[in-house]
């Protein structure tokens, strides 16, 4: 999950990338791409450079063009592709719906005593069915890599409201100060903690669109919006209960993420969805190949074509996705 100290994890630089590179395809890395339009039946590409201050564009010509940047980057390009920059004005607009969360959440326990090494082992070793709707997964990070306690806090149920919480955080600080420094300050965090992700293949939507908010300090930007006839639990249901069972079992402190639990809001590791399939623009963004309805050429291949939530890790579903897109692309003769 974040990498492998034997060189062993089966990373796209060790399977897609590498065997394209062997196939003639030419790997830009650090770039990020800001404009696509068309041009003379074809389409022009515009990259910038991601990691430098100085930033130099270029522009490369296709014959096709694949949107594979996840949920969050294919949907931030193409919303200002087509609203902002007007580069590609006739896609769907059926483009930001349709956005699911996995129906998860991101959960864990810090155990107290630290004779246990947790960080020990394969990232994700197992997956317990909680019910017929809800998947668990311990994860493991490895020791000395603890940034992640920065979304971390104590497992506080979200039936009450924002005001009240953040009081029974202070309360739970002042009362078990131990526990507190522990969970958020003391160095071996990664060494003692276990994450859980739950995950459900429940229904759920919201929609993503160009706009202002305090997320993006009122600069315009991508943002979200409730899905009508939907709604996004911050809290799934039966997960704070196994967290906590899995701390006593573990002499550990029961955590949450700061979204879920001081804010209400959901967090997911797992962003799936925001170009829906139909036979035309009026039904959906693609069609059943992927390729983007009013533009012949352009195609969508990563988490954003996924239909539904699966309840479980995408990424195999997203390559077999992938593969079968492919698979509808003839080969030059």
């Amino acid at each position: 999950m974040v990498g492998c100290r034997h060189n062993a994890k089966n990373t796209l630089p060790k399977n897609y990338l590498y065997f394209a590179e062997k196939n003639g395809a030419e790997i830009r890395a650090e770039v990020e791409v800001t404009d696509v339009r068309p041009s003379t039946g074809k389409y022009e590409v515009t990259h910038q450079t991601s990691t430098s201050l100085f930033k130099s564009k270029q522009t490369v010509r296709a014959n096709n063009v694949i949107f594979s940047a996840g949920v969050m980057g294919t949907m931030k390009l193409l919303l200002n592709l087509r609203d902002v920059k007007k580069s590609l004005p006739n896609l769907s607009g059926r483009l930001g719906t349709m956005v699911r969360t996995n129906s998860e959440g991101l959960l864990g326990s810090v155990a107290r005593k630290s004779d246990i090494n947790y960080s020990e082992g394969v990232s994700i070793s197992s997956i317990y069915n909680f019910d017929e709707m809800t998947r668990i997964e311990p994860v493991r990070y490895p020791d000395g890599s603890s940034l992640m306690r920065f979304l971390a806090a104590p497992l506080i149920d979200t039936d009450v409201s924002v005001p009240m919480r953040l009081l029974k955080f202070i309360g739970w600080a002042l009362t078990h100060p131990i526990d507190f420094l522990k969970a958020l300050f003391l160095p071996g965090w990664a060494h003692n903690v276990t994450i859980l992700l739950v995950m459900q293949h429940a229904d759920n939507r919201m929609r993503f669109r160009i706009g202002r908010s305090l997320f993006t300090l009122f600069r315009t930007g991508m943002v979200a919006d409730e899905e009508p006839g939907y709604e996004i639990n911050a809290q799934v249901k039966g997960s704070h209960e196994v967290t906590r069972e899995f701390a006593k079992r573990t002499n550990g402190v029961a955590l949450g993420s700061v979204g879920e639990n001081l804010l209400g809001m959901p967090t997911t590791a797992h962003i799936l969805g925001g170009a829906p399939i139909g036979k035309n623009a009026d039904d959906g963004l693609v069609d059943e190949n992927f390729a983007v309805h009013n533009y012949e050429g352009l195609y969508i291949i990563d988490g954003s074509i996924m239909p539904a939530n699966p309840g479980v890790n995408p990424s195999l579903t997203i390559t077999a996705l992938a593969e079968y897109a492919m698979s509808k692309v003839q080969s030059k003769k």
